[in-house]
Order: C-alpha cells, then sequence, then structure tokens
C-alpha cells in the first residue's frame, strides 16, 4: 500500500524533478528512506520505523520542497510501522499525521491506508470507525466502491445491517469489481432481517456472477425455510445436491433435514441431519438438539443420549428438555439410575412448569423404585393437590413411610401433613410406631414412651397398636410402675391373641413373658408362674417360626428359669428342680444359677449328698461364674450342717484364696473359718483367721463380730487384754473410743441411702468421713455415697469416690466400683484414657465371663476413641468371637477391625469385616461401612461392583446424609471413570442442591464438579462462539 501511495504523493507535491545538485544530507536521507521502504515491504516494521525516523531527523529543518515531500513520506511511514508494530501511539501517530495534513488529500490517503489495514486484520470495529472517516468526494469511482464496500462488509460482519445495506445500495449500480459482492451482501442484509422479497431479487441478480451463483441455494434454501414452505425447500434443495461445485453442501443437507424435521418425517430428517453432523466439527446447541430429538423418535436412543448430553448443561428451556429427554432415552435403553439424575436435573429448571413437574414425578417414582425413599419422598412432597400426579405420589409415599429407614424425618415430613387421606394416617401411625422402637434402640425413653401414646390415637392398623401398648407395658415395667405395666399388657395380650406375624420381641410370648416378671417383681408368685409358664409353652410350640434368637434361645432360658423360682417361691420343689434340671441340660444362659438354686433345693429336701455334689460341681467346674465363690460358702455351711466342720474348712479356703479380689464372701469366709477353727480348738489358727478380717476392709457389723471373737480368745480365754489392744494399735487410724460413734454416723447416712433420700444420704456419708476419714465403714461410705451421685446424674462427684474405692485394692466393692467408674469415665466424662485403663483393670480382675466380655466391649470402644489401634484391633477380635456378643456388638467389633484393616490398606481383611458389620446392623456405622466397601472396589478398580454398591450405600443409608453424600461423590467419581461425564456431573449437581450439612462435602463436590465441567467442555462439539458477529466462508468480500 505504501508503494501505490508514493506516487500519488508525488504528483499532489510536484509536478516533477528539479534537476539539481543534491547536498550530502539530503543523499543520506534518501538512503535511509529507501532502505525503510525495503523493510517496510518485508514485514521488518521495527527496522523500517527505525530508517524512517533516522529520515525525519536528518531533514530537520526542512529547507526545500524536495526534503518537505521526503519528510512527508518518512513521517507517514514512521505512523503506519508504529500501527502494524502495536505500539500504543500508532493510531496517534496516524491521526497526528491526518489532522496535520488536512484538507490536503494525502490525508484522506492515509485515512484509507489504516482503515484497510484493520479491515484486512479483522479487527472491524475500527476498520468501520475510520472507513467511516473517509470524505467520499474527491474518490475515483473504483476508490468509491472499495472504500463503501469495505465499510459495508465490516457493518455486515457485525450485524448491523441497516448500516451495512446504506452502503452496498450506493455502490451497486457501479459497474467495478465490488458490483456483484455489493449486490450479493446486500442481498444477504435483506435475507438477515427477513426481507425476503428483496433477498431474492438481489440473489437473481448475482446468479449470473460464477463467483457467486454456487452460494445462491444455500440463502434459497434458507428463505424456503423461513418462509415454512418446505415442500417446495425439498423439492429445490434435494436436485441440487448432487452438484459437486454446490458450496454449503452440509448446511443444504441440514435444511432439507429440517425440513423433513418440521414435517414429523423423522426417518427422513434424520439421515440429512447426521450427513451434516458427521461432516461439522462442532454443532450449535439447537442443531445437537434436533438431531437428538429425532433420533429420540426414532428409536436410536444410545447416539439420542450422546446428543442430548451435549446440551444438557444449557441453562434455558431446552437445556431443560433436553434433560427430561435424555432421561426417556435413558429409561428406554434401561439406565433407571442415569434417567433419574436427567429427570433430577430437568425438574430443576422452571423454564417449562409442566416438564418440570413431569420430570419431577418421574424421578420420584424413579427413587421409589430403586429403594432410595428419601429422595422419592422429597420429591413427591412438591408435587400440589391439583397435579394429575397427586393420587399417585400420595399412594406411593404412603409405601415409602412403612419402609424408610429415616423414621425421624419421614414423621417430621408425616406431623406436617394436614388432611391426611387415609392411607397416610394409617402410615403415620406405623411411623410413629418405628421411630418409637428406634427412640428406644437409643435409649430415649422418654420420647419413645411419648410417641407410642400418640401412635394409639390413630387405631386404624391393629398390628401397630399391638406393638405400642406392648413397648409401653414394657417402659413401665422398665421403671418400675408394675401394675400401669399389668393394665397395659393386659390389652396387649387381648389384641395380640387375635393378630398374627407381630415381631419376635413385641410377641404374644414377649408379652406373657413381660407379664410374668411383673408379677414376680410384686411377689405375687402364682400369676407370675402362670405366664412364665405360657412363655415356655408358647415358645416351644412355635420355636421354629421364631427368628429372633434373643426370643427364641434366651427369653426361653430365662422363663423356664423363672418358672422354677416361682415353684420355688410357692414351696413346690420338685416342679422347680424338673425347670431348673431343663436349664441345666439344656446348658440355658443362666444354667449355673439353675444348678446353684437346684443345689439349695436339695438341702432344703434333706438331700444334703446331691446339694454337696452340685455344688462340688459349680466350685470345680465352673470357677469363672459369678455363683463359684457363693457355690464355696454354701458347701461349707453344707458341711457344718451334717456335723463335719473340718471338711468345712478347705472350700472356705479356697474362696478366699480364688476370689479374694471379688467376692463380697471373703470377710465372711474369713469369720466363718475363725469360728470353725475355734470350736475345733485350733485357737492359734482362728486368731489368724479373725485378724484376717480387718485386712479386707470389713463392714461395720463384720468388724464387730470378728472383734468379739477376738476379745473373747484373748481377754476370756487367754486372759491377755494386751494383746488384744497391741493388735488393734496396728489397725490405722483405729481408735476403739469411737466405734459406737463411727456406727452411729454411718448409720445415719446408711438409713438415708437405703430409704432411697439419696441427696440427704451423700450429706450423711459426707459428714461421717469429715469426722471419721479412717473409720470401719470408711470403705462403704464412699460407694455409697458414690453410688448416690450417680443416682442423681452426679457424675463427676460419683467418679471421685469410685476412684477412691478402686485405690483401696480387693474389696467387695472393688468390681462394682471398677465397672461404675469406666462407664461414667467414657459416657459422662468422655475421659477416653481413663475409660481404657479402668476397663483394661476390669478384664483382669473380672471373676465372670459376662464381666469379663463388658470390660473388653468398653475396653474397645475406649480404644477407638483415643486411637490405640493395637488394642481396638486385639479387643474387638475377643469381643467378635465371644458368643455372649449381640449382633449389634460384634458389628461394631467388626467395624473396628475392618477400618483398621481399611487404613493399613489391608483390604481383603477390611472387606470381610466390614461385610459383616454390614450383615449385623443398622445404624451409622453401618453407613460407613457400606461406603468404605464401595472404597474398596473402587481402589480395586472394579468400578462396576464399585458403582453397584454405591447406588445400594445411598439406598439403604438414607437415614445417614453424611455418608449419602460421600457415596454420591463417589459415584461421580466412578461415572467420571468411566467416562459418563454428564452423569458424573449430574450426581454432584443434585448433591450441591440438596445437601446443605457438612462444608467439608460442600467444598469437595465443588471442586470435583469444576474439574468434571472443565472435562466436559473441553470434549464438547458445542459451538460458542460469538452469536454477535457473522462467520463468512463463502462469497468472499
Amino acid at each position: 500500500m505504501l508503494k501505490r501511495l508514493l506516487p500519488l504523493l508525488a504528483a499532489v507535491f510536484f509536478a516533477g524533478w528539479v534537476a539539481a545538485q543534491e547536498t550530502t544530507v539530503y543523499t543520506e536521507a534518501n538512503r535511509a528512506f529507501k532502505r525503510g521502504e525495503t523493510f517496510f515491504d518485508e514485514g521488518l516494521f521495527a527496522k523500517a520505523q527505525s530508517e524512517f525516523r533516522q529520515t525525519i531527523n536528518l531533514l530537520r529543518p526542512i529547507n526545500e520542497a524536495d526534503s518537505e515531500l521526503l519528510h512527508t513520506k518518512a513521517e507517514l511511514g514512521y505512523a503506519q510501522a508504529a500501527v502494524r508494530l502495536s505500539q500504543p501511539d500508532g493510531e496517534k501517530l496516524i491521526l497526528d499525521f491526518i489532522r496535520n495534513y488536512a484538507p490536503d488529500p494525502i490525508a484522506n490517503l492515509a485515512l484509507i491506508e489504516i482503515a484497510n489495514y484493520y479491515f484486512d486484520t479483522k479487527d472491524y470495529d475500527k476498520a468501520i470507525a475510520y472507513l467511516g472517516k473517509v470524505p467520499k468526494y474527491g474518490l475515483s469511482k473504483e476508490e468509491r466502491s472499495e472504500v463503501s464496500f469495505r465499510l459495508g462488509y465490516a457493518q455486515f460482519v457485525k450485524k448491523d445491517f441497516g448500516q451495512a445495506k446504506g452502503n452496498f445500495r450506493d455502490i451497486k449500480d457501479l459497474e467495478t469489481e465490488y458490483y456483484y459482492p455489493a449486490n450479493y451482501y446486500l442481498g444477504l442484509c435483506y435475507f438477515y432481517e427477513g426481507n425476503y422479497d428483496d433477498a431474492v431479487r438481489q440473489f437473481r441478480l448475482v446468479e449470473r456472477s460464477n463467483k457467486y451463483d454456487d452460494y445462491i441455494p444455500y440463502y434459497t434454501a434458507q428463505i424456503y425455510f423461513a418462509q415454512r414452505r418446505f415442500e417446495e425447500l425439498i423439492a429445490y434443495a434435494e436436485p441440487r445436491l448432487s452438484d459437486p461445485n454446490l458450496k454449503n453442501q452440509k448446511e443444504i443437507y441440514q435444511l432439507v433435514g429440517q425440513a423433513y424435521f418440521e414435517q414429523g418425517n423423522f426417518p427422513k430428517a434424520l439421515s440429512y441431519l447426521e450427513y451434516y453432523a458427521d461432516r461439522s466439527s462442532s454443532l450449535r446447541a439447537e442443531e445437537f438438539y434436533q438431531l437428538a430429538y429425532a433420533q429420540y423418535k426414532t428409536g436410536d436412543y444410545p447416539k439420542a443420549i450422546r446428543n442430548f448430553q451435549e446440551v444438557s448443561g444449557e441453562d434455558n428451556e431446552m437445556g431443560q428438555a433436553a434433560n427430561y429427554y435424555l432421561g426417556e432415552c435413558y429409561l428406554r435403553n434401561g439406565d433407571r439410575s442415569s434417567a433419574r439424575a436427567s429427570f433430577g436435573n430437568a425438574k430443576r429448571m422452571t423454564y417449562d412448569r409442566s416438564l418440570a413437574e413431569e420430570a419431577n414425578f418421574n424421578y420420584g417414582k424413579l427413587s421409589y423404585e430403586m429403594k432410595d425413599p428419601q429422595e422419592a419422598i422429597t420429591a413427591f412432597q412438591q408435587i400440589t393437590a391439583t397435579s394429575p400426579y397427586y393420587l399417585e405420589a400420595q399412594t406411593l409415599m404412603g409405601e415409602i413411610f412403612l419402609s424408610y429407614r429415616n423414621y425421624e424425618q419421614a414423621l417430621s415430613i408425616l406431623d406436617a401433613m394436614p388432611n391426611k387421606p387415609p392411607q397416610l394416617q394409617a402410615s403415620h401411625q406405623k411411623v410413629m410406631v418405628l421411630r418409637g422402637i428406634q427412640l428406644l434402640q437409643e435409649k430415649k425413653t422418654a420420647e419413645a414412651k411419648a410417641l407410642f401414646t400418640r401412635s394409639l390415637q390413630y387405631p386404624i392398623d391393629s398390628r401397630s397398636q399391638a406393638i405400642a401398648l406392648y413397648w409401653l407395658a414394657d417402659i413401665a415395667h422398665q421403671n418400675a410402675e408394675y401394675n400401669e405395666s399389668i393394665r397395659l399388657n393386659s390389652q396387649f395380650l387381648t389384641l395380640a391373641k387375635t393378630l398374627t406375624g407381630l415381631p419376635d420381641e413385641s410377641s404374644l410370648f414377649a408379652g406373657n413373658y413381660l407379664q410374668g416378671y411383673n408379677y414376680l417383681k410384686q411377689g405375687n408368685f402364682p400369676s407370675a408362674l402362670d405366664y412364665f409358664l405360657a412363655t415356655v409353652e408358647g415358645i416351644k410350640r412355635n420355636r421354629s417360626f421364631i427368628a429372633n434368637p434373643e426370643v427364641r434361645d434366651d427369653m426361653l432360658g430365662d422363663a423356664v428359669l423363672r418358672t422354677g423360682d416361682a415353684y420355688f417361691k410357692r414351696n413346690q420343689y420338685n416342679q422347680a428342680i424338673q425347670y431348673y434340671d431343663e436349664a441345666v441340660n439344656n446348658k440355658y444362659s443362666g444354667y449355673i444359677y439353675a444348678l446353684y438354686q437346684k443345689a439349695l433345693l436339695e438341702g432344703l429336701r434333706n438331700r444334703n449328698a446331691e446339694k454337696i455334689l452340685a455344688l462340688e460341681q459349680i466350685a470345680t467346674d465352673y470357677p469363672n461364674s459369678e455363683y463359684a465363690d457363693d457355690a464355696l460358702f454354701q458347701l461349707a455351711i453344707a458341711y457344718q450342717e451334717i456335723g463335719q466342720p473340718g471338711r468345712a474348712i478347705e472350700p472356705l479356703r479356697r474362696l478366699v484364696s480364688q476370689y479374694k479380689n471379688s467376692s463380697d464372701l471373703v470377710v465372711q469366709s474369713y469369720l466363718r473359718l475363725g469360728l470353725i477353727n475355734y470350736n475345733l480348738g485350733n485357737q492359734e489358727a482362728a486368731i489368724n483367721y479373725y485378724r484376717q478380717v480387718f485386712s479386707n476392709n470389713p463392714s461395720a457389723e463384720e468388724a464387730n463380730v470378728g472383734l468379739s471373737a477376738l476379745d473373747e480368745i484373748y481377754v476370756s480365754d487367754m486372759g491377755r487384754p494386751d494383746l488384744l489392744e497391741a493388735f488393734l494399735r496396728t489397725i490405722p487410724n483405729y481408735n476403739f473410743n469411737d466405734f459406737s460413734r463411727d456406727s452411729l454416723f454411718f448409720r445415719s447416712a446408711e438409713t438415708q441411702y437405703e430409704n432411697g433420700n439419696y441427696q440427704r444420704a451423700i450429706e450423711g456419708y459426707q459428714n461421717y468421713l469429715n469426722q471419721f476419714p479412717s473409720g470401719i465403714n470408711v470403705l462403704t461410705a464412699h460407694y455409697h455415697k458414690g453410688e448416690s451421685h450417680a443416682v442423681l446424674q452426679q457424675y463427676d462427684q460419683a467418679l471421685v469416690h469410685y476412684e477412691w474405692v478402686i485405690a483401696k485394692g480387693a474389696s467387695r466393692f472393688y468390681l462394682k466400683a471398677l465397672e461404675k467408674a469406666a462407664l461414667i469415665a467414657y459416657n459422662a466424662a468422655q475421659d477416653f484414657n481413663k475409660s481404657f485403663d479402668l476397663y483394661t483393670r476390669l478384664e483382669q480382675a473380672a471373676d465372670t465371663d459376662d464381666l469379663r466380655f463388658e470390660a473388653q466391649l468398653g475396653g474397645m470402644r475406649s480404644a477407638y476413641r483415643i486411637g490405640n489401634s493395637q488394642a481396638v484391633y486385639a479387643l474387638a477380635n475377643k469381643v467378635a468371637t465371644n458368643n455372649k456378643a449381640t449382633d449389634l456388638q460384634r458389628a461394631t467389633a467388626n467395624f473396628y477391625i475392618g477400618k483398621i484393616a481399611y487404613d493399613r490398606n489391608d483390604l481383603t481383611a477390611a472387606l470381610t469385616s466390614l461385610n459383616e458389620t454390614i450383615r449385623l446392623s443398622d445404624n451409622e456405622q453401618t453407613a460407613e461401612a457400606r461406603y468404605l466397601r464401595a472404597m474398596i472396589y473402587y481402589k480395586r478398580r472394579d468400578l462396576a461392583k464399585a458403582k453397584e454398591l454405591t447406588l445400594a450405600a445411598n439406598r439403604e443409608s438414607s437415614g445417614y446424609p453424611y455418608w449419602v453424600a460421600k457415596s454420591v461423590i463417589l459415584l461421580s467419581d466412578i461415572f467420571v471413570e468411566q467416562g459418563d461425564l454428564y452423569n458424573g456431573r449430574a450426581a454432584l449437581e443434585a448433591l450441591l442442591e440438596n445437601y446443605k450439612e457438612d462444608a467439608t462435602v460442600i467444598a469437595e463436590a465443588r471442586t470435583k464438579l469444576a474439574r468434571v465441567n472443565s472435562m466436559i467442555n473441553q470434549g464438547s462439539r458445542l459451538d460458542n462462539s460469538d452469536p454477535s458477529r457473522l462467520e463468512l466462508d463463502g462469497g468472499g468480500q
């Protein structure tokens, strides 16, 4: 362009070249200018600019005309180079040049030159600004055509068709190189404005041009389409598709396909639309949607899914419809999970409310079918009474509530629903009962009682009514309200006799069993006997139908024992022994108790040999049972009763030796050993045993008996009171003179304790301890004071006194204090280090298998809370394999084992234990176990199994939102790894819409959603180009 301007510049400034002697300065300046020209033409604009600058500097000041011309040319070249180098002052230099030389024609030529530069670089905004400033007077026909066309074209590309038309019309009749382009683009302006008649007139004129004739069919076809002349479009365009020179061929294929689409001829439409799509690197959202819909209507669901997915992220009415039909495609393709996710996306959009309503119902129904009650209920709740889906939604909700694990939420929903139809009223009653049972399991008895009572206001379902009555009777029994329990249980028993299919734990057998205990607690042994007999007979008769082992085995065994007890209390010894023998022979839980009771009965029947044999069996065969020490003690008494006191010594010695740290009969045994030896004339042995009494924390009464015996031996028999006084001085802080006062103060507090006046008992014990810090009753005072504080839920103070008792070592209170201190440390103080230490000591000292198991269970839980994985693992294995453990306890033990194995990356061991947890329980730890199980398969890269388990976890853990949310994130990860990015995104979007609880989980979901969206965008064929600018590929300028 610069070379084209130079001759014009010369003509403007000079008619000829003055032949004269050039100065050295001018010659050097001219050489620099020539170098600048060369560099400029080669595109080396920085070097060119440097030479132009040198030319300008050499020609200052300007003295001659030829120097002025060269200076002007250098100025213009310098400014042009600045523009091409995108220097900040480039435009300013051009504008300054124009201002400096206007109105001289050179200024216009400079303006045209910069406008053309921006036009050529497609910076149409600047091109429009500069071309619009070019005055058209004085321009030749060709120059005027070029300026008007370029200005019109730039405005056309920017979709300013009104301004573009004016510029094209100005030159449409001028016979220049822009004649056909101007008329072509004028026709396009009419076309895009919807002025189709004028557009057709322009296109007919342009058809004579070899350059444009192949482009005209495309726009003509578009005009037919815009005028909805579909038959004419098809007739016009289809024959031309075989022309190899046809421009925009694929676009015309698309128009033909769209014409068939509008006619509802989807099979014909599809072939043309697919032709266009297969040959396009990207499609606009509307094009993807139309193609997908045609595929949906022709049953090609896999392809429809892929194309609907491309527009499923659009936040508009089309995006909503795409998600809805995507759900339909997935559903017809057998993928209910993906269908639900797509319906979920559609229902969250409100552009088409009727479509959102239908999508919401489909979402809820699929959630119901997929056993995801929480999502189903949420969806069905949004359906109003005016909706055509209302009745079906209400029916389904009634069914869901009964199988819903989150009864708390189900109840809150039902409570808030006014005017419930009968089926929901029945559901309301049942949910109240089910939630009440949950509350019982959570030890929230008062809340459970309130719900059971409320449920009786809706006596629609007799089965639920019966269950509520049973548990209300059970709660009354636990509260020692035996008359109330008898009343409620009588109602239950009457109703239960008319029903079948009651749960084992609240069955007719359980009712009889509870009633037996009510009467037993009241001392009404005849009535108690009747109900225990009914329990035993009922369970035996139906044992093969009872699934719950606690009813089938434990309740039966205990009822057999209580039947024996009731016969015992009625002095019907033969019948009592019959039931005790049954318990022993079947080894029912508590059979050692039955053996012990049988021994006592044999004594009452004067069958002393049988009594002794039974007691010996307990002491020898079951040394770790809670009756072993009692058996030894009774064995000694039996030998005394048959006149063989010498043989009584050995069992008593075994008792004080083997059960020194656990039995409350140790002191009594020493007293009896002292008495037997005294009567046998073994005075020294008697003294030794009586003195042992004072080393084993005796009660005041026991101490008094021991003191009286020593007094008799030392003073009466030996005449040596000094020896008694010397012994008494060895007892720490013992004051013989204070003995009566000690007993007086202690008995005062003890009376309040025995009468249940615990606050006054606390005050009395504290008064005693202040007066007698080392008194004879100090051990009992501390223990009973701790007990009183515990009853009043003053756990911190209770713990202090239990720990004092523990510190004193072996006593009759030692094990009880250990057990209760450990419970308080764990539950109330939540000092898990302390509870772990106490449970460890309790396990070591436990004298029964039951107590040892309790210690192991508490120790396991404490170790888990303090992160002692080694101890957790050891104790959990003990609990898991203990036959005394309930299903829930075994589940917890396996959960801990599984968690530790998982943390150690021993996934096989973890899976075994977590599966056991899931099999045996249904609580929050079960929900976590389900999540971890799915994670194990995910880590193993078994994505199909991981997906299956994750979906199951979402259904089965619906009552635990945190673990559902974690499972949804895992499900999204699985979808992404399987290449199903759209379902991965849908899962996270649904989570973020519905889950608001844990900020960490929400942040994780947002981070993952951003990553998935980025992956989708990278792989998408969706055309997101700027719609405000036309992209032209044909016709050219």
